[in-house]
């Protein structure tokens, strides 16, 4: 994906997030649980046919499950509530609600969230089969499990 189709699909997205009351928005799909807390997902509120959108409700976890998404996926986090720690690959980002943060194909990543809610993009759309846990150190996709370890516990 370019630079400027990656500009305009964040800039989309966040406008529309802008506009949603998530809290009203979640009370009309039943959530599911995962490794990233509770996920709501919607049918695509804009109609565009290469992306999805869900809510992921982190304010009961302490850390969520480190996985990626091979290439070509693309995921993007809206954060709409809370703050916390997000690793993407060898990456450490403090973030807070307005914030986005993009994630690329082929990086793992989780987060320490503090009361936190995020919508979520998928670029294609999210495939079960594409999700993938990593419980063991792979520098390929930048996953140093001594610092998940670290950080989960603090």
């Amino acid at each position: 994906m370019s630079a400027f189709a990656l500009d305009n699909l964040v800039e989309t997205w966040q406008d529309y997030v802008k506009t949603m009351d998530w809290s009203k928005e979640i009370q009309k799909v039943a959530g599911k649980q995962s490794g990233c807390g509770v996920i709501y997902e919607f049918a695509n509120p804009l109609n565009r046919p290469d992306e999805d959108f869900s809510i992921a409700d982190m304010r009961e976890l302490t850390f969520t499950e480190p996985h990626y998404h091979p290439a070509p996926d693309i995921e993007i986090y809206f954060v709409l509530q809370g703050t916390g720690l997000i690793v993407v690959g060898t990456q450490e980002r403090h973030i807070a609600t307005g914030d986005v943060v993009v994630i690329p194909p082929d990086n793992a990543h989780y987060t320490i969230p503090i009361n936190m809610v995020v919508a979520v993009v998928n670029t294609p759309p999210f495939k079960p089969e594409k999700y993938i846990p990593l419980t063991k150190p792979n520098l390929l996709v930048g996953f140093d499990l001594e610092r998940f370890k670290r950080l989960s516990q603090a």
